[in-house]
């Protein structure tokens, strides 16, 4: 539920006329250059200031680095197209790709890498699904759930709050609202890590053809579990999407309600979902004012949740593929070329959001952060990662009142080609 899934490379054109901060087509951008993205933000500012839109080779992208340069793209899904699986599909050998290219997550129409009129078609009924109101009639499910997680955090301290509650909670949550069998846990897991390798980085080459393997392991498994829920109507999006499809209120063939498991779901749901827990716990102990600021006066805690995601979103950016000659800032980018829109940058714009690096929940313009992205993609599971986030942070807040981070902790990142995401974060109790 997040659509920060890229590919690795794409075939941007010729670079533009002209000097670059970075050298020679944009050699010396590399925000994963430095451990634990130290560099990061200090490139992103270069950026901005000298060069919002230019190509890189080392990529073969363009980037985009300026607020309103991003909002124009992800808004205008006509020329900029979300269209990248091709793109994901040529990291691969050819055996690989030839796995992949049968499988109805790499084939079939779903929410992250189509457009209208598929996009709108798809996407109507599971917004629904995972509106506000429906989220806070789920809540006490998802809070039940959490609680129960919670209960298992090992005794002693300090503990890894990843590997401890965040992600086990979140694949929990996001299996059950699926309608999927809470029992099969580890099996869907093993799975989820086949699917996100795939679009979220490059697996290792030993492992590809393995990866292929359960990808397709994993539709099978999907198959039977929706003709179960055929003959067996039970709670959860699986369930709920069969009953319109049989009252004629929604149109999904049964490769689309697989790759919406698969892809949407599954792979685009746990680690985020996960992550808004130790994003929100990482910022707020970073200064105990803040903790203690919000644990004063809860109702204050969307503001902290979007200042927390500006600050330090799961994503660098969203991937898109012209679809037409466009002109960006003055640059022109030919059709069919690769475009990386930093979101991660165009939230640290000082035009957009003074005193961009001070954690600031206070903002008056914090609904125009770009984190969620906008526009057809506007991610899906924005309620659902507030909801989670939320009910996380209030149990921490209500068991472990004086909870602190590890101090001098070198934060270690998943391997990724887009997402930023702690694989673990130490907190003292």
């Amino acid at each position: 539920m997040s659509e920060t899934s890229a590919p690795a490379s794409g075939n941007g054109l010729a670079p533009p006329a002209g000097g670059c901060p970075f050298g020679p087509n944009g050699a010396g951008f590399d925000p994963f250059g430095t451990p634990g993205f130290a560099d990061l933000y200090q490139q992103l500012k270069t950026a901005r200031e000298k060069a919002p839109v230019f190509y890189s080779e080392r990529y073969r992208m363009w980037i985009v680095s300026r607020y309103d340069d991003v909002l124009e793209i992800l808004k205008d899904a006509e020329s900029f197209s979300s269209s990248t699986r091709p793109i994901i599909l040529s990291n691969f050998s050819d055996e690989v790709r030839g796995l992949l290219e049968e499988t109805h997550t790499f084939a079939a129409p779903n929410l992250a890498f189509d457009g209208r009129p598929a996009h709108d078609r798809l996407r109507g009924p599971v917004a629904k699904y995972f509106s506000a109101k429906a989220m806070l009639r789920r809540e006490g499910r998802i809070r039940e759930i959490m609680t129960r997680c919670f209960k298992e955090i090992p005794e002693g301290s300090p503990f890894d709050l990843v590997a401890s509650f965040a992600r086990p909670a979140a694949s929990r949550v996001l299996i059950d609202l699926a309608g999927l069998p809470v029992a099969d846990h580890d099996r869907i897991m093993r799975y989820h890590e086949a699917v996100n390798g795939f679009f979220f980085g490059i697996p290792p080459a030993e492992k590809q053809v393995g990866y292929a393997r359960d990808v397709r392991e994993l539709e099978a498994y999907l198959a039977d579990v929706i003709e179960w829920c055929r003959e067996n109507p039970r709670d959860g999006l699986i369930g709920y999407l069969l009953d319109l499809v049989a009252k004629g209120e929604a149109d999904y063939s049964e490769a689309e309600l697989i790759s919406l498991i698969s892809f949407d779901i599954l792979a685009a749901g746990i680690r985020p979902a996960g992550f808004v827990v130790v994003n929100m716990c990482r910022e707020l102990l970073r200064d105990p004012r803040h903790w203690d600021g919000l644990r004063a006066d809860p109702s204050l805690f969307d503001d902290y949740f979007n200042e927390a995601l500006r600050r330090s979103g799961i994503g660098l950016g969203v991937f898109r593929r012209t679809t037409t000659d466009v002109e960006v800032a003055g640059v022109r980018i030919p059709e069919g070329s690769m475009i990386w829109t930093m979101v991660s940058s165009a939230d640290y714009d000082e035009s957009r959001f003074p005193d961009s690096e001070v954690f600031d929940p206070h903002r008056k313009n914090l609904a125009a952060s770009l984190h969620f992205s906008q526009g057809l993609h506007y991610c899906l599971g924005s309620y659902l990662a507030r909801t989670v986030a939320r009910v996380g942070i209030e149990l921490l807040m209500e068991r472990h009142p004086g909870l602190r981070l590890v101090p001098d902790q070198v934060i270690e990142y998943e391997s990724s080609i887009n997402l930023m995401i702690p694989a673990g974060l130490l907190v003292e109790r």
